[in-house]
């Protein structure tokens, strides 16, 4: 190992059992290049770092391993989730973890990793790391079901193309949600197969690790589900509240049918058409014109139309 530059040892959070735990939140600065150089890190697994979207993933490089977890975030006012991403670099005698700016995530294990015995070995670091961020997925995906739980009230009170919108927008969280979480489960996965030793004697707590990722992505396809529920009650409100319309709107029109009729036949300007010449000839229109606009209603409620 090369000696560490400032801007390194800067970084490093402490140092325990024979490794070393470096945390950086400036991906553009000296530090990740400094380390970099100390441990040999890839170049390739350096530029990921520096490349903001990286999906999660698991890499085999010479002298480490490196792990890239993503976070997932969701804003419940305006339908709109992200993902973040953590990057983690892993040898026998060093753990360096890659955030672009402040992490929550380092924040709440690093007052730990002095006190805590277990924290005193690079993977069970890893596991509280990892235990940290994919614990925060279902509180997330317990927004997203407080939203469902909203639109579909909506759905059956008042839809509107606005709420297409709402289910739209939180459908496709969902959709990113899934992509996220399933290669998090991969990238898991490939990490319960590593042969290290420092990996292999501590592969049950990553099991924990994978088995939340799998009840997460279950979740998932549930909300989904749901979801496409809320879809079906919104357009089947809609097509109700349609047929609706269409149904006041013929009641009006089949009304006015006989009016027009009867108007359109009377208006014609020709001589020799009944009543015109009879001074009742108004009334009686007048009455036509009642009686037949009531016995099209009495038609409509005796077949249960209106």
């Amino acid at each position: 190992m090369n000696e560490l530059g400032p801007a390194a040892t800067a970084c490093l959070v402490g140092e325990r059992n024979g490794f070393r735990w470096f945390h950086i939140e400036d991906v553009k600065g000296r530090a990740l290049d400094d380390l970099a150089a100390a441990y040999g890190l890839h170049e390739l697994a350096v530029e990921d770092c520096r490349t903001p979207g990286t999906r999660a993933k698991l890499e085999e490089y010479e002298h480490h391993v490196f792990l890239v977890v993503n976070t997932l975030h969701f804003d419940s006012e305006k339908c709109h989730s992200w993902y973040g991403e953590f990057d983690i670099f892993m040898g026998k005698d060093f753990v360096i973890t890659v955030h672009d700016g402040p992490s929550r995530t380092a924040a709440a294990v690093r007052p730990r990793f002095e006190t805590e015995v277990k924290l005193a070995h690079q993977a069970r670091l890893l596991h509280a790391l990892l235990r940290v961020i994919v614990g925060r997925y279902l509180p997330v995906l317990d927004t997203v079901e407080e939203r469902i739980d909203q639109l579909e009230d909506k759905a059956y009170e008042r839809p509107s193309p606005q709420l297409l919108s709402e289910i739209f927008a939180t459908k496709r969280a969902l959709i990113d949600f899934r992509r996220v979480c399933s290669t998090m489960r991969e990238a898991i996965n490939l990490l319960l197969t590593r042969n290290e030793p420092w990996l292999r004697t501590h592969q049950a707590y990553f099991r924990d690790i994978y088995d939340q990722v799998v009840r997460t992505l279950d979740f998932v396809d549930t909300y989904r589900d749901i979801l496409t529920g809320v879809l079906d009650v919104y357009l089947t409100a809609t097509a109700n509240r349609t047929n609706e319309i269409v149904k006041v709107l013929t009641i009006y029109a089949t009304l006015a049918m006989p009016v027009v009729l009867i108007t359109g036949y009377f208006g014609m300007n020709f001589r020799g058409l009944p009543l015109v010449e009879n001074p009742m000839g108004l009334t009686i229109i007048h009455s036509f014109l009642v009686v037949s606009t009531l016995a099209v209603l009495w038609f409509f409620k005796r077949r249960g139309w209106f």
